[in-house]
């Protein structure tokens, strides 16, 4: 049995699917498997899938109607053999000592998860090559002041699945969300508190491709409004524990997402049932979370601009003639 799988969902992504597999299989860590899910892509992905099967025996091609990324991940986990999970998309890849320095690092620190820094652009770095194999973790017992940190200070580290080794039980317990983009920003949150302490390793290991056309970078769509449902999972999860802090970042947070997509769907869509729903999802934060609801002027007058504008100039005009401080 492999300790790892490596879990990879393919969808349209045959340009970038031989340098992400080819990664994985550099690694210096032996002991894994790979397995690809094909998730009803239209393009050659499929096809690839197959071909890397038969050309090496640690990596396994699975095929499924399209059901989304959440989906797919779920279907890896099921299928998967090894004790700990790797999640890594498709355009992506990770530098050579990926897995073994993961997998050192949670042995070593007695820990559920093991994550490492994240490095984005447009090309793999070539530091990736010259990253050396010490372990030198930060470890973190999971409270309320340890996931602030995660969610404020680090980037990446908070919110998605693909920068971790997880061992299998947490997301087994925990599984991904489907029919929904931004799943992992729903559930890793959760994982982190089950985990109850993590380890932190400094080294940029996984590299984040900004693909302008990637399924959550792409022209707006309906489902870039996901984002907003995946902040609600969150502040509906640390409401239950009683996190306040964490729920006041992300409240105040959630409302500069919100600004935005309305500015989207206005300025690239003009649909007023997108901007409806938008609005609805603010109204549910309103009135459930208004207590840990604080933007400053300065956002406040952010969020009136792009969502309502005569209530921006009307505020600002308040602010002018001296009835807002």
């Amino acid at each position: 049995m492999p300790q790892i799988s490596v879990i990879v969902p393919v969808y349209r992504c045959e340009e970038y699917l031989e340098r992400c597999v080819q990664s994985i299989l550099n690694q210096t860590f032996s002991d894994f498997e790979l397995i690809l899910v094909d998730d009803g892509s239209p393009d050659n992905s499929g096809a690839l899938c197959d071909s890397y099967a038969q050309r090496d025996s640690r990596i396994i091609s699975l095929h499924r109607e399209n059901k989304g990324q959440g989906s797919a991940r779920n279907a890896g986990i099921k299928a998967a053999k090894g004790e700990w999970l790797s999640f890594v998309d498709s355009d992506d890849a990770v530098s050579p000592v990926f897995l073994e320095k993961l997998y050192k690092t949670a042995i070593y620190s007695n820990v559920k998860i093991s994550m490492c820094g994240v490095f984005k652009g447009v090309d793999m770095p070539e530091s990736f090559k010259n990253i050396p194999l010490d372990i030198k973790p930060q470890l973190l017992k999971i409270d309320e002041s340890a996931v602030l940190h995660l969610a404020k200070d680090i980037e990446y580290h908070y919110w998605i699945a693909c920068n971790k080794l997880i061992h299998r039980s947490v997301p087994e317990k925990l599984p991904f969300p489907e029919g929904r983009i931004y799943e992992d920003n729903a559930i890793v949150c959760k994982w982190l508190c089950e985990a109850e302490k993590v380890a932190v390793l400094p080294d940029e290991m996984y590299f984040y491709y900004t693909n302008t056309q990637g399924t959550t970078k792409k022209a707006f769509s309906e489902k870039q409004l996901d984002i907003l449902w995946a902040f609600q999972q969150q502040i509906e999860f640390f409401s239950t524990i009683g996190y306040k802090k964490m729920l006041g970042y992300l409240c105040t947070y959630y409302f500069e997402i919100s600004a935005n997509l309305c500015h989207r769907v206005k300025t690239e869509k003009g649909d007023k049932g997108l901007l409806k729903a938008v609005k609805n999802f603010d109204s549910y934060i309103k009135e459930n979370y208004s207590e840990y609801i604080n933007l400053s002027y300065a956002q406040k007058l952010y969020y009136y601009e792009r969502t309502n504008k005569p209530l921006f100039y009307i505020t600002r005009l308040k602010k002018k003639l001296g009835f807002l401080k």
